[in-house]
Formats: C-alpha cells, structure tokens, sequence
C-alpha cells in the first residue's frame, strides 16, 4: 500500500499554498480522500495523474487560440468608417 500524503506534503509538491491545495480539494479539482471531518489525504499517484490531466486540458486551449487574439462578436453598427462624417450622421436628427 503506497504512504498517502497530507495537505501539507501536496502543498509543498504542488509548490502551491495549503489553503490553495485545500480549496481546490473542497471544490473537487483535486482528488483526494476525506478522513474524519475535517481532514485530506491523497495518493501521489492521483496527484500525478490529475496534474498530466490538467496539462493536456490547457495545452489543448492554448493550441486552440495560437495567435494570442480573442473571439470576441463582432456588431455592425451600420455605418462604414470614413464614408460619413460626424455632422453628416447627426444633420437629421
């Protein structure tokens, strides 16, 4: 049986706070098992595997988007740049 880790020891692995390795594991992100009411502990192997889990889902959304822009919607607003000036588009107002 493998020697399971304490929020504190997946903290230091991770190299991320305990509070962030335990609010990640109340909302579910991070597997681990629940011991009595209020304590964590988790198996390497998990924590391993949720790591490479987690690096394919972010590569894969960074390859989605290479150029670095945003699809953001684009609106018209019916008037074309430069073919109507600003008193023009207000003269019948």
């Amino acid at each position: 049986m493998d020697k399971l880790l304490t929020v504190k020891e997946v903290a230091e692995y991770l190299r991320l706070n305990r509070e962030t390795v335990l609010r990640k594991t109340r909302k579910g992100e991070i597997p681990a098992i629940k011991m009595g009411y209020r304590s964590y502990r988790f198996y390497r192997e998990q924590i391993d595997a949720w790591l490479s889990r987690e690096a394919v889902s972010k590569g894969q959304a960074a390859s989605n988007n290479k150029t670095g822009t945003l699809d953001l919607p684009c609106y018209d607003l019916g008037v074309i740049k430069g073919s109507l000036s600003r008193r023009e588009i207000y003269q019948d107002l």
